[in-house]
């Protein structure tokens, strides 16, 4: 069991490319707030179920950068609230390769605002 979780850096707009390196801090920094905000609204589901405290957190972070373009394994759910455990996973990340046709997974389809 595991929970899976996308985080898009860049791609789609050349202003996500300039900013990918803050966009990659800024999820690293702010997701554990977020998976403790599901565990928290999912609060009866782990107390009747309390192995999937245990599930392995997998964050993509997607990037049309090959250095921000991987995965990362974070640990099981109850340490990845507290944040990354990368260094205690080191075989566990990865590099992805994007879609080879024209998907949403990896470059988001940006619309352009009307004026």
């Amino acid at each position: 069991m595991s929970l899976h979780v996308h985080c898009h850096i860049s791609g789609g707009h050349f202003l996500l490319d300039f900013f990918a390196k803050l966009r990659y801090y800024i999820f690293c920094k702010e997701l554990p707030v977020v998976l403790k905000a599901f565990v928290h609204g999912d609060e009866k589901l782990f107390k009747n179920y309390p192995e999937l405290e245990e599930a392995l957190a997998w964050v993509y972070f997607h990037s049309n950068i090959p250095e921000f373009n991987k995965v990362e394994c974070w640990g099981p759910l109850y340490l990845a609230t507290n944040g990354p455990h990368c260094h205690l996973y080191d075989d566990m990340e990865m590099h992805h390769q994007p879609c080879q046709h024209c998907c949403t997974c990896c470059t988001p389809n940006v619309s352009k605002p009307t004026i």
